[in-house]
């Protein structure tokens, strides 16, 4: 447990973490009441998976002591549900031929900068139907490249070479591909922090770079190096989480299956002018004649 001032800094931070994510409440139509109710949701399942004891079943009075959601509500929230969890974040097929397409050779330069690709080509020549068929895609070769084309990650060339245009998997006219990132990504952010300020013996990369006196007309340059840089270290991220994955290095370290992300991200929000500094006082004046009147 927290104690008193540490618990008031933690309230705090939770407020400022929740005002942005209010204000897309409130623009997207999501009104407090079906917010409560998700909140409540959300305590029973963490409380259930993550803080039952490990020598007695998880009943509702021992949710009810550890969330402070009356008993009666979590039974009502049981029914409602149905015993339901929040789903596993899921990765798409498109999205794992994009990570392999940028891990390296033989798809890409050993800097992960994506190769163009026959789409079809005798071995041990790469080729975009290779590239399919080796993640195990359970889906026709074609059909990846109709939705790849869909989305524009991808353009296909007169000579029938495929050529990575996006190098991450977002819904270009769908927002459902979005709101998974939305829900995915600052969770993770998170879930970092809270884990550095529990282990600090054992902290996890979490860096960034902030100045607060940035011209405004520097900001569309700034934007497009700050984009590249960022897309030079997602390569190379990827080319070296990729040499640790077992699907496709089977001979590289064993364990339990772990999910390893890493990523980067660029903010920015106007400043709010500094107050002018006071003026020094003056010295007073030296008093006057007064003048009566009647």
């Amino acid at each position: 447990m927290l104690s008193k001032e540490l618990k008031t800094q933690f309230t705090a931070a939770v407020r400022r973490l929740l005002r942005p994510l209010v204000r897309q409440m409130i623009s997207y139509g999501l009104a407090y009441p079906a917010f409560a109710e998700l909140a409540k949701q959300v305590y029973l399942e963490v409380a259930e998976g993550e803080f039952a004891l490990p020598f007695k079943r998880q009943t509702d009075s021992r949710i009810a002591l550890v969330t402070g959601v009356p008993r009666k509500e979590i039974a009502q929230l049981r029914r409602r549900t149905g015993g339901a969890t929040l789903p596993a974040v899921e990765e798409s097929t498109v999205t794992h031929v994009i990570g392999r397409w940028m891990a390296g050779p033989p798809y890409a330069t050993p800097d992960g900068i994506p190769r163009r690709l026959p789409y079809e080509a005798a071995a041990p020549q790469p080729s975009f139907a290779r590239l399919v068929r080796e993640m195990g895609a359970q889906l026709p070769v074609r059909a990846v490249l109709d939705e790849l084309l869909r989305v524009g990650s991808v353009v296909l060339s007169p000579e029938g070479e495929v050529e990575l245009r996006h190098e991450v998997h977002i819904p270009a006219a769908a927002a459902d591909g979005r709101f998974t990132l939305l829900g995915s990504d600052p969770g993770e952010l998170f879930a970092t922090i809270a884990h550095n300020i529990e282990q600090p013996d054992a902290a996890w990369l979490q860096r960034k770079v902030s100045y607060d006196h940035v011209g405004a007309g520097a900001l569309p340059a700034l934007r497009d190096e700050a984009r590249q840089a960022g897309l030079d270290f997602v390569r190379r991220a990827n080319a070296l989480v990729a040499s640790y994955d077992r699907d496709r290095h089977p001979e590289a370290p064993a364990g339990a299956r772990t999910r390893v992300v890493v990523g980067v991200y660029y903010f920015e929000e106007p400043v709010a002018p500094a107050e002018p500094e006071a003026a020094p006082p003056t010295a007073p004046r030296p008093p006057g004649r007064m003048r009566r009147t009647s």
